[in-house]
């Protein structure tokens, strides 16, 4: 008896330690996430590499198009959408149009009213003829703003006040009487920027540093030596600073590509659309020629290209039976097909990832805002 009595106590004793061992456990595992989630500091957020190569693509690669029906806004501003470029920061809508004299205009979201034109059209000192918005990462500004016409750049204050930075962008390689750089900033002292160079286009890295400029190519555009026109690469550039990644679509070719500046790969995505026609500026702008991509806005989370896959003549025909229409396509930042839609209108657009909201500046109305809800 007192044998099997200490049996089934050394049988307890193991079930006991083995039930603490298992408990002990548990717990240093729950402490070491609730160490990791405390010190957040120390957790770095990883995005996944970019899988370089060519990628042939179908029409059919986004899945069934998503038509979307826009709801026209009113505003208290009366102009012309010409040239237009918009950009949301906060809950501001910050547009590049000409409006009697001003040459930008912020209007609250999300009832369009405005808040203020300013930034005199001019070639006097403060003044602007040909500007860019270039969105800002931070909360510094609201964003930046640069002037083709002489390479500087300048910040817009949150006052709406416009300041030079200490430095502009390097001359352009070319002989164009305005120069052609698209910009895209990852701080307020580096810009990565596109630009015509000699038989194509290319990407590049400036930066300005205790008074000291670098400014670096990092990617050559142009992908064929049967298209050495500057017109052939003319297209849409973005980038995502906090990825790491740029990205350029080109007009008149059915091709995006995706870079990943980190680990200096790309990824080239082609559609079975055939090739741009060659020739000179006049021959492959012509308004026979097919037009494919013609507007981008980069977002955090993905990147959005106006499509329209006819050319401006057909695009003239359909609008004079009041068929207006254009598509929006969405890849991720590792260049994969996400979403096609396709806007009951035509125009200039931007999308607003935080209240997941597209916003187009229609050029066939005179009340030419229209918001567009993501599906």
């Amino acid at each position: 008896m007192l044998k099997q009595t200490t049996f089934y106590l050394l049988i307890f004793l193991i079930l006991f330690s083995a039930c603490n061992s298992k408990d002990s456990g548990s717990k240093q595992s729950e402490q070491l996430v609730v160490d990791s989630l405390a010190d957040k500091s120390t957790v770095v957020k990883t995005f996944p590499d970019l899988i370089p190569g060519e990628t042939e693509l179908r029409e059919d690669c986004f899945g069934e198009i998503i038509e979307l029906q826009g709801e026209q806004k009113t505003t208290d501003a009366i102009f012309e959408v010409r040239e237009t470029q918009m950009l949301v920061k906060d809950s501001l809508l910050i547009m590049a149009n000409l409006n009697s004299e001003n040459m930008f205009m912020a209007f609250s979201l999300p009832g369009f009213e405005l808040v203020k034109s300013f930034g005199k059209m001019g070639r006097g000192p403060g003044e602007f003829q040909y500007p860019q918005l270039v969105p800002a990462k931070k909360d510094d500004c609201l964003c930046y703003v640069y002037e083709k016409a002489n390479n500087h750049i300048f910040a817009l204050q949150k006052d709406f006040i416009i300041s030079a930075l200490p430095f502009k962008l390097t001359d352009s390689q070319t002989r164009h009487q305005i120069n052609d750089k698209q910009l895209v900033s990852f701080s307020s002292h580096e810009f990565v920027y596109a630009e015509s160079v000699k038989g194509g286009k290319a990407v590049f890295d400036f930066s300005f540093q205790n008074d000291s400029i670098q400014d670096k190519m990092i990617y050559n555009l142009s992908f064929s030596e049967k298209h050495q026109s500057w017109a052939s690469y003319i297209g849409d550039f973005g980038a995502n600073a906090g990825k790491q990644r740029v990205v350029y679509a080109y007009k008149y070719f059915k091709q995006l590509v995706f870079i990943d500046l980190k680990n200096n790969t790309s990824r080239s995505l082609k559609f079975n659309s055939g090739e741009a026609k060659k020739g000179n500026a006049v021959s492959i702008m012509s308004p026979e020629n097919t037009t494919h991509y013609w507007g981008m806005s980069a977002g955090n989370d993905f990147v959005y290209v106006l499509y329209s896959g006819r050319s401006p003549v057909d695009v003239t025909k359909e609008w004079r039976k009041k068929m207006y229409y254009i598509f929006v396509e969405k890849y991720d930042w590792n260049g994969n097909p996400v979403a096609k839609y396709k806007l009951d209108n035509w125009g200039y657009f931007c999308v607003d990832e935080q209240r997941n909201k597209l916003y187009l500046a229609s050029v066939n109305d005179a009340n030419p805002f229209f918001v567009y809800e993501l599906k």
